[in-house]
C-alpha cells in the first residue's frame, strides 16, 4: 500500500514504517520507540503523539519530508 506521502494524524504507525522504513529516524528523534511498541500495528500517529507527548504537526511534517526524499 503506497502512502504517497499522504501521512495524516489517522495514519497507522506500522503502515508508515512498512512503506518508509527510513522514517524510523524521525520517530527516534521524537523519542517514540515504535519498533518495540506493542501498539504500533494499531496506533495512529495521533495516538502515538499523545502517548509520547510529541507535537503532532511537527511529527507529521518531518515524516512527510522524509518520505518525499525517498519517493
Amino acid at each position: 500500500m503506497a502512502l504517497d506521502c499522504e501521512i495524516t494524524p489517522r495514519s497507522v504507525i506500522a503502515d508508515v514504517l512498512r512503506e518508509y522504513p527510513e522514517c524510523i529516524d524521525v520517530f527516534d528523534r521524537h523519542k517514540m520507540p515504535c519498533l518495540t511498541c506493542m501498539g504500533v500495528s494499531t496506533d495512529t500517529l495521533e495516538e502515538g503523539a499523545i502517548m509520547h507527548d510529541v507535537d503532532l504537526e511537527s511529527l507529521i511534517a518531518e515524516l512527510r519530508a522524509c518520505c518525499a526524499r525517498h519517493d
